[in-house]
């Protein structure tokens, strides 16, 4: 985890390993591999025991919390960016990213009008539906042809309006998407289309309004090679110093997260859609090479690994772009059909994963020998946050609120299990403290 005494410019790099490009601060599963190096955490927890302090939040989020420092940042519906003290959880600031923020009081009515007014026609064209379906039912063919010449009015007004997203009729929540920071600044994303800087004192920085996100946005931003990468509808790249945009590449957005590689000397992103691009122009120089439906992809050692429903996969990244560029598969073996939302962590040569009904596999990561196949003791609940490795040791959460530590290896071995309040956000961890995100509050456990 970053420390306060680390301090990262726009261009500065640090490289964990020769062919993986980590992010340049704090952000999504810490530099989007799971792993916390740094962190040493309790291993045993309740409601009752090993609670520093809890802080009242005032909106429900999926993102994870983001350590720096002696802050600690969760977004909020409906969209706010929330500094806290890592102290004693205090709030120190609070920033709302409404429309209002960005285009002015004047602009922001009137897309909150529009938007009242496209929820309004939703309404009316439901209720028409259904009365269509009765006259249709007593074979009434004068109300059904009434019925259908109103609906085309209600879809013509509809097309007329400017609706700025999230568009009515979806159900995800603006603040899906984790804060990133390079240490001195934090960034923050919105399903509203809001993307904005802002030190870790408060003061804004910028705050712009980059586009329309797809209707259940869950990607988080990450900084890479001296820019802000940002996957809404399509994969946007903006200058961190003013949030000016500096590529957009056409490449559809899922749920998970790039993630960052090094390809010879090029730095390129690799989606959960399975594209490449490079991140210096945003060249795509790779189309739909795998596809994850919720999950990230994540790379190691020149290796990407793609869990996907059904089958596990491992491809190498070539070692150059002076030629047609090609992942190669290195070996594929079958994995369980159920949803895989938890994003995969990579150990010591071996691959975690772990699908939504609590089922743990371990793979070995250069053979894709399956090691073992274990349901874990969950009980009910799902399995939303995603895998990390902290104390040396493996946490798996779902989201009744129970989290298992597990020691990694090729043998299953569970050292604790610890019953909570239930949550969908991955952990964060910082020194001997684990935040954990539920829907009501902030969690920080220490030993």
């Amino acid at each position: 985890m970053i420390h306060s005494w680390m301090r990262w410019s726009f261009t500065g790099l640090f490289v964990a390993s020769a062919l993986l490009l980590p992010l340049l601060g704090a952000g999504w599963r810490n530099d989007g591999t799971g792993r916390f190096p740094q962190a040493n955490p309790p291993v045993q927890w309740s409601k009752e025991n090993n609670v520093s302090w809890k802080a009242e939040l005032p909106g429900k989020s999926l993102a994870s919390p983001v350590v720096v420092g002696e802050h600690v940042f969760v977004t909020s519906d409906p969209a706010e960016l929330i500094c806290l003290s890592t102290t004693d959880g205090q709030i120190i600031w609070r920033q709302s990213h409404e429309y209002a923020d960005v285009f002015g009081e004047v602009k922001g009515q009137e897309i909150e009008a529009n938007l009242q007014l496209a929820l309004d026609v939703r309404k009316q064209k439901d209720e028409l539906n259904r009365a269509r379906d009765e006259a249709k039912k007593a074979g009434d063919t004068a109300k059904q042809e009434q019925f259908r010449a109103e609906m085309e009015l209600l879809e013509k007004r509809y097309a007329e309006l400017t609706i700025y997203p999230p568009r009515p009729g979806g159900d995800t929540r603006n603040s899906t998407s984790t804060p990133v920071s390079d240490g001195q600044n934090i960034f923050a994303v919105f399903a509203t289309g809001v993307v904005s800087s802002h030190s870790l004192a408060g003061k804004r920085n910028w705050m712009t309004f980059i586009g329309e996100a797809r209707g259940d946005h869950s990607a988080s931003p990450l900084l890479v090679d001296g820019r802000l990468i940002v996957h809404l509808n399509n994969l946007v790249a903006l200058n961190p110093a003013d949030g000016s945009v500096l590529w957009r590449a056409k490449s559809d957005e899922q749920h998970g997260t790039p993630v960052a590689a090094r390809v010879g000397a090029e730095h390129v992103l690799v989606t959960a859609s399975g594209d490449v691009i490079r991140t210096s122009d945003g060249t795509i120089i790779a189309k739909r090479q795998f596809r994850l439906g919720h999950n990230s992809p994540i790379v190691e050692e020149g290796i990407v690994y793609s869990l996907e429903e059904g089958a596990i996969k491992a491809w190498r990244l070539p070692r150059g772009l002076e030629s047609e560029f090609k992942l190669e598969q290195q070996w594929v073996v079958d994995n369980t059909r159920a949803n895989q939302l938890a994003s995969p962590l990579y150990h010591e040569g071996l691959l975690y994963g772990v699908e939504e009904k609590g089922i743990l596999t371990v793979t070995d990561a250069k053979t894709g020998e399956r090691i073992y196949r274990k349901r874990l003791d969950f009980g009910s609940g799902r399995v939303d946050a995603s895998l990390c490795l902290a104390g040396g040791l493996l946490f798996v959460s779902n989201t009744r609120g129970t989290t298992l530590v597990l020691r990694p290896g090729r043998e299953f071995a569970q050292v604790a299990k610890n019953d909570f309040e239930g949550f969908s956000s991955s952990l964060a961890f910082s020194g001997e403290r684990i935040f954990i995100r539920t829907s009501r509050f902030l969690f920080c456990v220490s030993k």
